[in-house]
């Protein structure tokens, strides 16, 4: 009796394994897997693709290179991948499908034939969902065990309840919807307790165009993950003057100018002929009165009793002194 019990338990452990390979492929091998549930009609291709995404720039980006993975889905719709050459950490990925006659590096955006859908991959994991959705396939997407996506999945759900309710507004209220998803979007950014999330919330709330605005807490987010080294939060700092520098630059200018002005106004008095007569000595003030005059050299050493050599040296200290180069000059001077 022990061994046909034995026997039957074994058969049906090995019929429940085989059926549920997801339990000893996922975690036990240390690889990830990627499994799912999809509803799509015959207009669409059997296989299913993954794209490795290392920046929020690149989401919409699409080509055979980014691609890293396929496989087929099966006639009720379900699929499975196994990979385990992904990088490891957290990252974002994506998956889509091609509509038959299309080439599989073929991204549509938008309308009931949208073909991709965005996740979180914290490799080696597993992430597995199912869509409540045919048109687009993608679109009603639940998640069984992952948080993480579906807190990622309600951000992109939240923009396009607010984008559609926009759409047929008028231009007030469509401010205002923009204003209020912009506002919950930085407060999920502020309270997540995942990075990928929060900067997705970020960039869904079209930081480029209010960094002004926001720039105080955009620098507080990136301090608050500066220890998270990947590509995502390099690629978002990019994107933002560096605020310390520009006050650097702005203090460096502002130094320059005043030290221009200052040497402006030095240079002035130091080259002001008015406030240089004391640099002569008695006998070239005399000289300089009777230049004032309108005297001759030859009047001049007549009048002083000089040479005529000693007035014109004395002329010449006085230019020297007085920073002139003329006669005309002098008279000018008080």
């Amino acid at each position: 009796m022990t061994i046909p019990f034995l026997n039957r338990f074994i058969v049906l452990l090995l019929f429940y394994l085989f059926h549920n390979p997801c339990l000893i492929m996922g975690q036990a091998n240390g690889n990830s897997v990627i499994s799912g549930k999809l509803s799509i009609d015959d207009s669409w291709d059997s296989k299913i693709y993954i794209s490795y995404i290392p920046t929020y720039d690149d989401m919409y980006l699409m080509s055979n290179e980014m691609i890293v993975a396929e496989t087929y889905i099966d006639s009720l719709g379900y699929f499975e991948f196994k990979i385990d050459y992904l990088p490891k950490g957290e990252n974002l990925y994506r998956l889509h499908l091609a509509k038959k006659g299309d080439t599989r590096a073929t991204l549509i955006i938008g309308g009931k034939d949208e073909n991709h859908l965005f996740f979180i991959l914290n490799h080696p994991s597993k992430v597995d969902f199912t869509s409540l959705s045919t048109y687009p396939p993608f679109k009603k997407i639940i998640y069984k065990n992952s948080g993480v996506n579906n807190a990622f999945q309600q951000i992109s759900d939240m923009v396009f309840i607010s984008d559609s309710i926009a759409s047929g507004s008028t231009a007030t209220k469509r401010l205002l919807i923009e204003k209020q998803l912009q506002n919950d979007l930085l407060s999920i950014a502020d309270t997540s307790s995942n990075f990928l999330v929060g900067l997705y919330a970020i960039y869904k709330s079209k930081f480029e165009s209010n960094y002004q605005s926001n720039a105080d807490f955009y620098d507080s987010y990136v301090n608050k993950w500066q220890n998270e080294d990947n590509t995502y939060l390099s690629s978002f700092v990019r994107k933002f003057p560096k605020r310390s520098n520009s006050i650097f630059i702005f203090l460096i200018v502002v130094f320059t100018i005043t030290i221009a002005v200052i040497g402006l106004f030095l240079g002035r008095l130091w080259l002001d002929p008015n406030r240089n007569i004391k640099k002569l000595s008695i006998q070239e003030r005399k000289v300089f009165e009777l230049l004032k005059q309108g005297d001759t050299n030859q009047e001049i050493a007549n009048g002083l009793n000089i040479g005529l050599s000693t007035v014109k040296s004395h002329v010449s200290s006085i230019y020297s002194k007085l920073n002139i180069k003329s006669r005309k000059e002098i008279t000018s001077i008080k």
